[in-house]
């Protein structure tokens, strides 16, 4: 899974508190390249049986989107 640079910190969580929370509800080993300086992507590396990683998939489309639309509101 891809994600946009600027969207690390809400996908991790402060002191890796949504990431591992993610962890825990799905059960999936989940790991996040670390911060480029030159931006672009980061790539998410998601591990498991197929129920574990389609309910960490579920998780962290749940945090983008949301973690989005945040974002858009505070900008408009």
């Amino acid at each position: 899974v891809t994600i946009p640079d600027e969207l690390g910190g809400a996908i991790i969580g402060k002191g890796g508190s949504r990431i591992n929370r993610v962890r825990e509800e799905s059960g999936a080993q989940i790991e996040v390249e670390p911060h480029r300086d030159n931006g672009g992507d980061r790539i998410i590396t998601i591990s498991g049986t197929r129920e574990q990683i389609q309910a960490a998939q579920y998780l962290l489309q749940h945090v983008r989107t949301s973690e989005a639309g945040r974002r858009y509101l505070s900008e408009h």
